[in-house]
């Protein structure tokens, strides 16, 4: 992965100090995460049931917590991706930054925290699958609000920036949101399956999409 100290960011500070305020925010949502978590104490008024029981309890709280730390990682990784191709930066690209950290990072512990707990509960899981979906379309779309603003409109893309690899990136990230969206409207049918599919789709973004895809336009021409 690209690192803010790259020859690309020095041409503008204001990037690196936009990198730097953006690590704060994922560290802190990415943080907050855990506490959807209880801690068993034994001067609960549970503690008779044993530990073990607590803890396999909170399995759905585990699933939900692993999911979104992948998902605010793998979206970590791709910002800093994306920022590394910007030569400079511009108050648009500022808000439109300021908007995706709001949305589609700060206010991830909230969907996650629901997820965890009501998921399985047979009358509000499709609620809860449903809104940690919506969440994930909506941070999906304001990331690639940023990409399409600072590739295309305001065209802050660093010279050396071919054609070929801006297209490869608007495909692999373009179509994350349109996948959740599937998934979100499965969730109306089998809400287990669609967080199965966000885990899936999380998974897949652990490979460098962009250069796979990059790679294939490249065999095709």
């Amino acid at each position: 992965m690209a690192d803010y100290a790259t020859s690309d960011l020095a041409d503008d500070p204001t990037l690196a100090r936009i990198g730097a305020f953006s690590d704060g925010v994922f560290a802190f949502a990415i943080t907050l995460l855990v506490l959807t978590i209880r801690i068993p104490h034994p001067s609960d008024a549970d503690a008779a049931t044993g530990l073990f029981t607590l803890l396999t309890q909170q399995w759905r709280n585990l699933m939900a917590f692993v999911l979104s730390f992948m998902l605010v990682g793998i979206n970590w990784a791709n910002h800093r991706v994306m920022f590394s191709k910007f030569a400079r930066s511009s108050h648009a690209l500022i808000w439109l930054n300021l908007i995706y950290l709001m949305v589609g990072v700060a206010f991830m512990p909230i969907p996650t925290a629901i997820l965890g707990d009501w998921i399985g509960n047979p009358q509000n899981q499709l609620v809860a699958a449903v809104f940690y979906g919506a969440a994930s379309i909506v941070g999906g779309m304001a990331f690639n609000v940023i990409w399409w603003y600072g590739a295309y409109v305001g065209k802050l893309t660093s010279p050396g920036f071919t054609e070929g690899e801006r297209r490869a990136h608007t495909i692999a990230w373009g179509i994350a949101p349109l996948a959740v969206v599937t998934l979100t409207v499965i969730a109306f049918v089998n809400p287990m399956l669609a967080v199965i599919g966000y885990v899936a789709i999380i998974m897949f973004y652990v490979l460098p999409v962009p250069g796979l895809v990059g790679l294939h336009q490249r065999r095709r021409h």
